[in-house]
């Protein structure tokens, strides 16, 4: 008997001492935007649910040490927090809603608002690697490929959707137009790839409400809008790669009171000619210093936010063009304003303007440390400059709790201008000097183009299941040419102005079950001619090496897509399917004209027949299938495969500049204070091509990469990268081939050889 009381003691006291070697915090669960006590939020640790907060939004929780928690509430995004008891005995902890801003795509809880056949990306695992621009983001992204141009030079293409046929916004509406002809300088190059929070696609003209919209819509959605954390807090990058010298800064400051925010970040990347697959070098050099100040004031009802962001590139080697690029420089205002909770049905008024000029200049040898073979026979320098502004206003209008509409109007106004102009310092011929020749080329000819739309974006919920929406919009576009070349007025008389009127539509239904959901969509997207259609004249622009010519007479574009998804969760797997199909009527795209084959050629070359562009009408259709399976705690594997087949009917031959099938696979261990994700990206070859375009089949390719982190302290990460382990020779179908490069002309630009990185990020 005494020893079991003996023992009965000592368990109490070891209790005891258990109990007391616990410190206990009182945490408060708010709203980021109204302050608002939030009730029933999760509190998770390890995988358990420890406590949940009360009606107040507190919980008094026993941490044993410093411990990370996460907090999870239906309709706020999940939130992850370091907390250290002694230090604190209360803390108030913010979570942010998962709702659709009227400047957000993204997919939501509430039924009325999830767009259908949207996807969305936010990879951690990039964002300690060292893209070389924001198009690197996008790469393991199912269905989606770039174009490639040159190191700096990348767009994302979806399915067969590329340049103006996705309509590419950032942050909800605002827009870079690229200067260059060539597109030596997208849209994705003006923005800085780490402060790029997610990526949001919507796979088809399914949504009206963000312009225009013949295929995708993309919205690279930036960071800081109105944090949570209040006061001081900031993160500081650095990286380097052992394959170009490459090296990245990154500096971000931000300072939150109850009512604003100010965000200041800034960029550098120093990248370098990198050794490919066959120990080749490639020219892939560039510089480019970015900042952007963000700064937002907010009360219980409204928002305004300011945007304010430079890019300064220089020196930048375009391997597929026959050009470089010396000089870039872009610069964007922008400002959002939204007023909430309005009396009576209309719930909510959202005022988006912009303005952005980029400042482009292109040479085959001046101001570049290595001109072009060609230099300085021909001396070439083109200064061309975009500009673009833009504005929209939206109602948020809820006649009643099962029927949503957003209703507004926007414009998108772009103007561009520039001149090419060749000195001709020697017989081509001979390579004899000679008394200096000049020779003037307009690029734009002084154009514009408006565009003036109308829309009208609804859904109804017969109840939490079943989900039908419908939009219809209509613009009004006005393009003109104000300094028309001789020879477009030649060719096509005084064509004047021109104004195209466009409608687009969608119907869709949704059903939605936990842990399924089952979407299906009918779109018309329209598109009207880009200013390259319209109005270049004698330009070499595409993959092939022919010059182009506008056509001012072209009809708007249409598609008429059809999309079925199907998403499953049972137990530790995860599926899902999209299929879809597409009908092109009026499709852009060139025909070689022999009828315009000039006198003699250009830059000692003899004379070639040039495209020109035309209408004709093609389709596409192809599937999307993804998946993932939780192999055991902390691991899963996760797969996709795409596949696209597009057809030119009026040609007789496939659509130019189209992907063949591929996918990735791609094994994941994660912990909270480190992570292992190993990927392989794969193509199959590409056999059937758009001879009319020049196009060779391409081999195809399987690169395996391997990033990992590790956070050795609570606000330290190490992030280290090696891509194309096995340095292997590859090189994307879309990407173009060396131009004005010597004895390398026309051969694939091949993509780098095996790399090695290394990420330092500090944040506090």
């Amino acid at each position: 008997m005494n020893k079991k009381f003996i023992l009965y003691i000592m368990v109490l006291i070891l209790s005891v001492q258990n109990l007391f070697s616990q410190h206990g915090v009182e945490i408060h669960v708010k709203d980021a935007y109204t302050d608002k006590a939030l009730a029933n939020v999760a509190i998770i640790k390890d995988g358990k649910i420890l406590s949940r907060t009360g009606a107040e939004g507190k919980a008094y929780l026993r941490l044993d040490g410093t411990s990370e928690i996460i907090l999870s509430l239906q309709g706020y995004r999940p939130r992850t927090f370091v907390l250290t008891p002694g230090k604190v005995s209360a803390v108030s902890l913010y979570l942010t809603p998962e709702t659709v801003q009227l400047d957000e795509i993204i997919i939501v809880s509430d039924p009325l608002r999830m767009p259908v056949h949207a996807v969305v990306s936010s990879d951690a695992s990039k964002k300690y690697s060292q893209p070389r621009n924001t198009a690197d983001l996008f790469k393991d992204i199912p269905g989606v490929t770039l174009q490639k141009r040159s190191a700096m030079s990348m767009e994302p293409s979806l399915r067969s959707f590329k340049y103006e046929e996705m309509n590419l916004i950032y942050d909800g509406g605002f827009k870079m137009v690229n200067a260059c002809p060539n597109r030596m300088d997208p849209a994705p190059a003006h923005v800085i790839p780490e402060e790029v929070e997610k990526i949001e696609i919507i796979k088809g003209p399914f949504n009206v409400r963000f312009g225009q919209s013949f295929g995708a819509i993309v919205n690279m959605q930036t960071r800081h809008t109105f944090p949570a954390r209040k006061g001081w807090s900031g993160m500081g990058q650095a990286g380097y790669e052992t394959n170009g010298n490459n090296q990245v800064g990154l500096a971000s400051l931000t300072y939150a009171g109850e009512k604003y925010f100010v965000n200041t970040n800034l960029s550098y990347r120093n990248f370098g000619d990198y050794i490919d697959g066959k120990n080749d070098t490639v020219p892939a050099t560039f510089r480019s210093t970015e900042y952007s100040v963000k700064a937002g004031w907010k009360d219980k009802r409204q928002k305004l936010t300011v945007d304010w962001r430079q890019n300064f590139t220089r020196d930048v080697k375009h391997a597929g063009l026959p050009m470089d690029s010396p000089e870039d420089d872009s610069y964007l205002i922008g400002l959002d304003y939204s007023l909430e909770r309005l009396t009576g049905k209309i719930k909510a008024l959202g005022i988006k303007s912009y303005y952005s000029y980029v400042d482009h200049l292109m040479t085959n040898g001046y101001l570049m440390d290595e001109p072009r073979p060609n230099y300085p026979t021909f001396d070439a320098r083109t200064p061309v400059w975009s500009r673009t502004l833009g504005g929209k206003i939206e109602i948020e209008y809820q006649p009643d709790d099962n029927l949503l509409f957003f209703i507004g109007t926007d414009v998108n106004a772009i103007a561009r201008d520039g001149t090419k102009t060749v000195y001709i310092t020697r017989n081509p011929a001979t390579g004899v000097p000679w008394p200096v020749r000049t020779k003037v080329l307009k690029v734009w000819q002084n154009a514009q183009i408006n565009d003036f739309g109308w829309f009208v974006q609804g859904s109804w919920s017969k109840n939490k299941h079943h989900v039908f929406g419908a939009g219809v919009r209509a613009d009004y576009v006005w393009s003109v040419a104000k300094d028309p070349d001789p020879g477009m007025t030649a060719l096509y008389g005084n064509f004047g102005e021109k104004t195209d009127i466009t409608f687009s539509a969608n119907l869709s239904y949704t059903y939605k079950q936990p842990g399924m959901r089952f979407q299906v969509a009918l779109g018309r997207g329209t598109r009207t001619p880009s200013m390259i259609e319209r109005y270049i004249y004698r330009f070499i622009i595409g993959r092939d090496s022919r010059e182009y010519i506008g056509n001012p007479f072209l009809r708007p574009e249409v598609n008429h897509q059809a999309e079925i998804s199907a998403v499953k969760k049972w137990g530790k797997w995860q599926a899902g399917i999209d299929l879809y199909a597409s009908y092109f009527q009026d499709y852009i795209t060139a025909r070689l004209n022999s009828a315009l084959t000039p006198a003699t050629g250009s830059c000692g070359n003899p004379p070639r027949a040039p495209k020109q562009f035309v209408n004709v009408n093609a389709y596409q259709y192809g599937f999307d299938i993804y998946g993932s399976y939780d192999v055991a705690p902390h691991w899963q594997i996760s797969a996709d495969y795409s596949y696209v087949y597009a057809y030119n009917i009026s040609f007789g031959e496939v659509l130019a500049q189209v992907n063949p099938p591929g996918g990735h696979v791609k094994l994941k261990y994660s912990k909270p204070n480190y992570w292992v994700d190993y990927r392989v990206e794969f193509r199959q070859e590409k056999k059937e091509v758009a001879l009319s375009f020049d196009e060779m089949p391409t081999p195809g390719y399987a690169v395996h990469d391997i990033m990992m982190g590790y956070k050795p302290l609570q606000n330290l990460t190490i992030g280290l990268s090696v891509t194309n382990i096995f340095n292997r020779a590859y090189y994307y179908h879309t990407t173009f081939v060396f131009r004005n490069a010597g004895s390398k002309t026309g051969q694939p630009v091949y993509e780098p050889g095996r790399n090695i990185g290394i990420m330092l990020t500090y944040k506090f």
